[in-house]
């Protein structure tokens, strides 16, 4: 049974929560501050009382905050950003009433903002992705695969083997890469993910995706990392790099989840496949989350090849990451539990 919606008030005060247990301080305390704004009816409630959105799973909260950030970053909200660690700031007693200030009068950006769906491509969760691909190519003896990913946002992590992993135990991708996930990214020593197949093709949908070769769409994906998370900020960076200047690196397509994949899997060679996607499951409506079953059922019992579906999505506390896999026809893994990590893809550690 689907869970009520929540209110915008219950949904920012969640969202504070949830932020603060990902270790982020400034937006705990900005989001409870614009909670108390919407009770008394200020500027929150202002720009948000005629919006046709769900708080919760549009992530309004969310969209508030990628909005003032983005303002932050390209300089026009200086008071501000002098509490933003992304640009050099530091948090002082004024971070709110700060913040509510921008909203007044940078309106019409974060008006904008409230209208953009949120973007993180987070690159930390291909430590789950590569966990489940290293499991699909030992138990299959699958040593190449196409990959297929929607929710790709701007299709970094399809770039997943440009990055470089190490587990202690086994290691996958480029040596030489900037973005790297080594002892600190595992939840326990030992991870293994040998047998990570390698890349046949690769694509990606989106129902709104950012193609990162052009600066305003990349800024937009910047201001969804959260501005005390410099880490993060310096990975995405660095995956943004890379993807740059790869000649293998194409923006998603923007299309329907549902629709994409059918049309994906009635044209590919019948040959090993993952459907991958990660923290986008409850975005999409639930008839395309059907369809997108039926397709991938109607599919898998259709070919011979392994089929996988791949996906790292909320569980609880924490995401998961499991797998569905149909081979020479056939159900062979069905909802299998392979992995758990916290929705950045820090401590990735085996079920």
């Amino acid at each position: 049974m689907a869970q009520p919606e929540l209110n915008l008030h219950e949904a920012m005060l969640i969202q504070a929560l949830v932020s603060a247990d990902l270790g982020s301080q400034i937006n705990l305390t900005i989001l409870e501050g614009l909670a108390k704004d919407l009770a008394i009816g200020g500027i929150v409630h202002d720009l948000t009382k005629d919006l046709n959105l769900r708080p919760s799973r549009d992530a309004v909260a969310l969209r508030i905050l990628g909005a003032a950030h983005r303002e932050v970053l390209a300089g026009r909200a200086p008071q501000l950003a002098r509490h933003y660690p992304s640009v050099g700031g530091k948090p002082g007693q004024t971070l709110v009433d700060d913040f509510l200030e921008v909203l007044r009068t940078n309106r019409d950006a974060i008006v904008d903002g409230l209208g953009r769906t949120v973007q993180t491509n987070e690159v930390g969760r291909t430590t789950m992705l590569v966990t489940g691909l290293a499991h699909f190519g030992r138990s299959y003896g699958v040593d190449a695969f196409h990959f297929r990913e929607v929710g790709a946002s701007s299709g970094l992590n399809l770039l997943f083997d440009r990055f470089f992993f190490d587990t202690g135990a086994a290691t996958h991708g480029d040596l030489d890469s900037t973005v790297r996930f080594e002892a600190e990214a595992w939840g326990e020593p030992g991870v293994d993910i040998s047998g990570c197949p390698s890349v046949i093709s690769r694509a990606g949908c989106d129902i709104s995706p950012l193609d990162i070769r052009n600066p305003e769409r990349r800024l937009t994906l910047l201001s969804f990392v959260w501005p005390d998370q410099q880490q993060r900020f310096a990975r995405l960076h660095a995956a943004l790099d890379i993807a740059s200047t790869s000649t293998l690196y194409n923006p998603p397509t923007a299309a329907d989840a549902a629709d994409w994949i059918d049309e994906q899997l009635a044209h590919l060679a019948d040959e090993p496949t993952v459907v991958f996607h990660s923290i986008v499951w409850q975005y999409f409506s639930q008839d395309t989350k059907d369809r997108f079953r039926a397709a991938l059922r109607r599919h898998g019992e259709g070919r011979r090849a392994p089929l996988a579906w791949l996906r790292m999505e909320p569980a609880g506390t924490a995401p998961d990451l499991r797998i569905t896999v149909w081979y020479d026809g056939t159900i062979v893994e069905d909802d299998h539990a392979l992995a758990t990590s916290s929705y950045h893809g820090n401590g990735t550690r085996r079920i």
